[in-house]
Order: structure tokens, then sequence, then C-alpha cells
């Protein structure tokens, strides 16, 4: 709509113009160099008119010859471009397919068609970490730390071949560095947090955390468990160099970020208790017990008793107050009610458990209860093989490799994993029943209970004979 009114607008001025020169046809009268020139207005407004045309015409013509240079020079760099690309194409192609000869064929048209070496340097890189040449790869990837563009591609490269060969103070080198370029490169992030880990630099690492929120790579759960793990981590080395003070104003502050965090109320209460504090390590162990209870804490709370055995039961039973539906609870109880020879609240509280999770000690501690009870050796006996085919007894184990310890730590001995041990059971194998007989379980030959030797008149099997002879009925911490 616009365009066609300014054609309107155009065609009547043109249309105004010629008739208003029709009407007013004078004349015009030009001498130049010698030579004279009579015509009229309206003849000479349009040689005028043709003469600017023509200027225009040859304007443009000179502008294309004279740049017909850059012209002709966009084309060639725009096919080159195209054929760079296709050889940077192919060549990552043919690394993800592992053939090297090939890649580092294309690599050479990347750098002959693409001024940036960059991409070249990249590739030729890659393909020799593929190779297997090591030292190629990092001449490549050092040689990229020249330019701002490429530095950090070129650190994450080195990064890598560095862990590859397990010289993790370079990597953590590298690491810092890449860091540094880009502070929320979760790549880098989780790597560098790792790496502090392996190196013990608790504090780094806790700088880290801030870095981490921010990038939003953990969610808030565990930016929470991991700072109260690197807490607990700076208190265990200062309870290793003697600084109890200290070890315990840590394990403080990662209990009060972290309250359910069993790892630090263990290591607290059992602080306590080393550095003869009882009272404080059972107040560790009650306020622990409300959100997450434990034999572990259960059996500090029980060594710190030094009442007799009734007493004890009392002081167990403040104690499972704020919990007591939890198995850990019900177990504990029954122990001391055991031992105080309370049998009707030891096989309430037991059955509770087991009707709960059944596991080998609660039919353990079932057995120790008949068979003080009632001196019932066969009950007894038919109860310890029970223990031995039920679940397996919870203990501190790590997560990633199953390896158990007799304490928990921050960091597991065996894979040096971090925040990986807990309270948990280990995997149960089930072996297949003998087919000759399936439906008849085994049993150990004898028994021996507080000094009484059961005997049991079937064949021994070595099996079952290994996981129950001469337990003693008691919670495993």
């Amino acid at each position: 709509m616009i365009r066609l009114g300014l054609f309107i607008l155009i065609t009547a001025i043109l249309v105004t113009c010629t008739v208003w020169f029709a009407n007013n046809p004078g004349t015009m009268t030009i001498v130049w160099l010698g030579y004279r020139f009579d015509g009229s207005i309206g003849m000479v407004a349009l040689g005028l008119l043709v003469l600017t045309g023509v200027l225009v015409i040859l304007w443009r013509c000179w502008s294309a010859i004279a740049n017909s240079p850059n012209w002709l020079g966009r084309i060639l760099g725009s096919r080159r471009r195209k054929k760079g690309q296709q050889a940077l194409t192919m060549g990552l192609l043919e690394l993800a397919s592992g053939d090297v000869r090939q890649a580092l064929k294309h690599t050479r048209a990347v750098d002959r068609y693409l001024e940036d070496d960059t991409l070249t340097r990249l590739l030729t890189a890659q393909a020799a970490e593929l190779d297997g040449n090591n030292e190629a790869a990092k001449r490549q990837f050092e040689a990229m730390l020249e330019k701002p563009d490429s530095a950090f591609f070129g650190l994450r490269g080195l990064l890598q071949l560095s862990l590859k060969s397990d010289n993790r103070s370079e990597a953590l080198d590298y690491a810092e560095r890449a860091h540094r370029l880009r502070p929320r490169n979760p790549s880098v992030l989780v790597t560098l947090f790792d790496l502090l880990l392996g190196a013990k630099r608790w504090d780094r690492a806790l700088t880290l955390l801030v870095d981490a929120q921010k990038a939003d790579i953990f969610n808030e759960d565990e930016l929470t468990r991991r700072r109260a793990l690197l807490i607990t981590a700076k208190a265990e080395d200062a309870i290793t160099d003697g600084e109890n003070a200290e070890a315990i104003k840590l394990l403080r502050k990662a209990l009060n970020a972290r309250p359910d965090f069993t790892g630090a109320a263990v290591l607290l209460a059992r602080l306590y208790a080393d550095i003869d504090q009882p009272a404080k390590a059972r107040d560790v162990a009650q306020q622990s017990w409300q959100t997450s209870p434990s034999a572990a804490l259960g059996k500090i709370y029980l060594d710190s008793l030094s009442e007799d055995a009734l007493a004890k039961v009392k002081a167990v039973e403040k104690l499972i107050a704020a919990n007591p539906e939890h198995v850990e609870s019900q177990l504990l109880l029954a122990e001391a009610a055991l031992s105080a020879d309370l049998w009707g609240m030891a096989r309430s509280n037991l059955e509770k458990a087991i009707a709960q999770k059944a596991q080998s000690r609660h039919y353990r501690l079932l057995a120790d209860l008949e068979f003080r009870e009632k001196k019932d050796a066969a009950k007894a006996r038919e109860l310890l093989v029970k223990a031995s085919h039920a679940n397996p007894d919870p203990g501190w184990r790590c997560g990633a490799c199953g390896t158990e310890t007799d304490k928990w730590a921050v960091t597991c001995p065996s894979c040096h994993s971090f925040g990986s041990i807990d309270w948990r059971a280990p995997m149960r194998v089930h072996n297949d029943q003998p087919a000759s007989d399936p439906a008849t379980p085994k049993q150990p030959a004898a028994i021996k209970r507080d000094g009484a030797m059961i005997e049991n008149s079937d064949p021994i099997d070595k099996t079952v004979n290994s996981s129950a002879k001469g337990e003693h009925p008691a919670t495993a911490v």
C-alpha cells in the first residue's frame, strides 16, 4: 500500500513538471569554447537527466571493477571454508570410528583450508591421544595455550592427559587454571573438587562449593551434605593432631549443618568418651537418635553408662523415647533388657524388630534369650541356623567398593571414595541348596553358648558353621 502511494505521488510530480514545461517553453542559450547552443528549457532539463543517468551507470561500473578482487576473494573464501568445514566434520567422524590415519589426513585438509589453527590442533591432539601418542597430544594442547580463545580447551586436554597418567598434582594445577578461566564450567568444577579431596585440601574444597552452588551443579541437599563432610574431614585431621577442642567445635558445626549426619555424631560421641566426658557423649547420642538412630551410637551410649543393668535399661528407655518404633531402638532396648534378665521386655522388642526386617543379629539375640531364659538348646540351635540364613547384619560399609570398616570415616580406606561410608547391610549372595536334599537346612555340628556346648548330630556344614560358631549375640558396630 505504501509503495503504491509513492508510485502515484512520483507519477503525479513528473506529469505536473512535464505539463508545466509544455506550458512554459522558455529558451536557453549556452556559449562555451566558441560553441553556441540554443534550446528550450525542457530539452535542457532532459539532457541533464540523461547525463546524470550516464554518470551513475559509469560510477557503478567503476565500483564493480574496483571491488572485484574482494568479491572474488569472498567467493573463493566461502569455498575454502566449506571445504575446511567438510574436512573437519569428516575428521571428527573418523575419530569417532577409531580410524586415526584417516583423521590425521582430514586434519591436514583442515589446516590447508581454514586459517584458524585451533581446530587443527584440537583435532590433531585428539587423534594422537587416540593413537596412544600422549606426548604429541600434549604438545598440541600446550600450543593451544598461546591463544586466549583456545587456552581453556588446551588446559582441559592437558588435564585429561594428566588424569590418564595418574599425575594428580599436575592435574590439580591444570584444573585450577581451567577453573580460573571458566569458574562455572561443570566438568572442571567436579574434576577439581575430586582432586582437592584426594589432596585433602578441605578448605579449598569448601570455597569451591560456592562456585558449584552458583553453577547449580549440586542441589541444596547435596551441597549441605558435602559441606558437612568437609567440615568433618577437618575435624578428623584435628583429632589426629591431638587438637580435641578444635575437633569438637568442627563436629558440632557439621551437626548444625546436617543434624541427621550419623558419621559426625558417632565421631563426636566417641571423642567425648575418649576424653572422659561420658555425659556429653550421651547428650550427642540422644540428639542424634531423634533423626538417625544407629547401633554404633547405641554402643557408645551403653559403654558410657556405669550403672547396674536395670539402671541401663532405664537409661536406654530415655534414649529411645523420641524414636521408639525404629528397629535400632527396639534392638538396643532388647539387648539392655537381656543383660538385666528382663525376658519379657527383651522378647517383645525382638519380635517387633523381626517383624520389620529379620536380620542375623535379631535371631542371635533371640537364640541367646531362649538359651538363657528356658535353657532350650534345641530352640537356640534352630534360631542360630535361621541367623546364618537371614539378612546379614549392617555395619560401616563403603557404598562404592563394599569394604567393611570397624569405624566410620570420611574417606574409604580401601578405594578412597569421599563420603561413601554409611551404616548399611552388605549385598547378600544366595547359594543354591544341593540337588540331593533341597528341603533340608544346613546346620552346624556344635555351637558354643556362654561356656556350654550345644551338640548337633547332623553332619558339619562348613559354610554355616563359619558364620555361626562362637558369636555372642550382640549388636554389631
